[in-house]
């Protein structure tokens, strides 16, 4: 009897099929990945996301290194989108941005402290019955899992938003290629977006700019609260007084309160003496290792120096060149980033609006959309003013020598350009080339 019942046992376990933790059907579901299986899981990703919000309301160098690069990405004016070469999209692209319900010039800022800090960012798009969309954005710490179509994990199909009440089901949003595009009078259903930084390769998540030195804020800041203490201990002192020995008990009893400042004690020579005490917390020694912690944190930065959080003692001319070349380019490539991402979040809300019928256009892409970026630093404008001027009498020269052709003339725009530092589309460049106006594409009827 045992071993036909040991038979069927082994028969049973011979037909289970293995299934990848985080993939359907993995029986753990509740703690599984937050994204693909090279993600970290759901509890360290949310704690990750929770210790950094606290350490940027609580600690000012964290808040310093998100506001910088805030403050460079985004600049006074903001990240204009238009579509000069597309009347449609362009009308769109304003009313887009500038909608009330929108105001997206104002929340560039917010964004852009929300994609350093938690590393990504969830906006969702709410289309109205005109085609316009509404934009909000949920909170990278309530995104408890990600779904992709099988065979391509970038391909992302919905996302799971944790309710935050226990027993109750996820909130589920769908991405807009997991969505309808046909309009039946109903409600369009909500959309949602996925952005990333810092994202391994294999991985779905981002990971926040301060992620790698979350560990050293914190011993920083509690290095800087001892530090505090002991000096205010400084501050405090003992009195040591030596007397002969039979005279102990009658001077602890007449200096049983320590004498008021001012007062004045008269003593027989060589009988009495006083002596204050104070702790020697030998500072410089402990000089050094906050400056070792301080390199640990803006090394582990986006970017950034020392210099950029207010200390420049060891600085000069040459070092503070090349470490400001280096946030340069960090700053250019999430400028980049941060541009195109607020294209593609335009693209789709038009997108959305012309398959489901409630604008007349055709569908486009980021290519489509001039992205107008600030500048960096002010003083590159100067230089790239010299290099186009240099390049411009240089091609002077060359057609003087060799003379004049179309050849000449299109390579002549694209280096002056490219020494501008400008980038135009193939359609612009067509147009400033042959100096014939683009036909606009309003007549486009939507695709069928």
């Amino acid at each position: 009897m045992i071993k036909r019942l040991w038979g069927r046992f082994r028969a049973w376990l011979a037909s289970v099929t293995a299934v990848d933790v985080g993939k359907p059907a993995d029986g753990l579901s509740a703690i599984g990945r937050a994204g693909t299986d090279l993600d970290v899981t759901w509890g360290e990703k949310r704690d990750e996301l929770k210790d950094a919000l606290s350490l940027w309301r609580t600690n000012p160098m964290a808040k310093r290194l998100v506001s910088i690069v805030t403050a460079y990405v985004v600049g006074g004016d903001g990240i204009r989108l238009r579509a000069p070469t597309y009347r449609a999209l362009d009308s769109f692209l304003s009313e887009f941005m500038d909608h009330p319900e929108n105001r997206m010039t104002m929340r560039q800022a917010a964004w852009c402290d929300e994609l350093s800090r938690s590393g990504e960012l969830f906006p969702t798009l709410h289309t109205n019955v005109d085609g316009m969309s509404f934009v909000r954005a949920v909170p990278a710490s309530r995104i408890r899992a990600i779904d992709w179509r099988e065979g391509d994990y970038e391909a992302e199909t919905q996302y799971h938003e944790a309710s935050g009440m226990i027993g109750e089901d996820d909130i589920i949003w769908r991405h807009p290629r997991a969505l309808p595009t046909e309009f039946n009078g109903a409600r369009v259903p909500p959309a949602m977006l996925h952005y990333a930084v810092n994202r391994p390769v294999g991985c779905l998540r981002g990971s926040s700019d301060l992620a790698s030195v979350l560990k050293w804020l914190r011993r920083y800041t509690g290095w800087l609260e001892d530090r505090v203490r002991l000096n205010a201990a400084v501050r405090a002192f003992l009195w040591i007084v030596s007397v002969p020995g039979h005279m102990v008990k009658e001077k602890a009893e007449q200096y049983r309160g320590e004498p008021a400042s001012g007062s004045v004690v008269v003593k027989e020579r060589d009988v009495e003496t006083w002596e204050a005490v104070t702790p020697n917390l030998r500072a410089q020694d402990a000089e050094a290792d906050g400056r070792a912690i301080r390199w640990m944190i803006v090394a582990g930065g986006p970017g950034l120096s020392l210099l950029d959080v207010g200390e420049s003692e060891t600085a000069n001319l040459a070092s503070a060149k090349t470490l400001g070349e280096q946030r340069r380019r960090f700053l250019r490539r999430r400028q980049a980033y941060f541009g195109w991402m607020l294209a593609d979040v335009a693209v789709h809300a038009w997108n959305r609006a012309v398959l489901l019928g409630l604008r007349r256009g055709r569908v486009v892409s980021v290519a489509d959309v001039e992205i107008g970026l600030p500048d960096i630093a002010p003083d590159d404008n100067h230089a790239l003013a010299l290099a186009a001027s240099s390049m411009a009498e240089a091609l002077q020269e060359l057609r003087d020598m060799v003379g004049d052709s179309e050849a000449l003339r299109r390579l002549a725009v694209r280096l002056t350009l490219k020494f501008a530092g400008e980038r135009v589309s193939e359609d612009a460049f067509e147009e400033i080339v042959s100096g014939v106006a683009v036909e606009s594409d309003d007549h486009t009827s939507k695709p069928a």
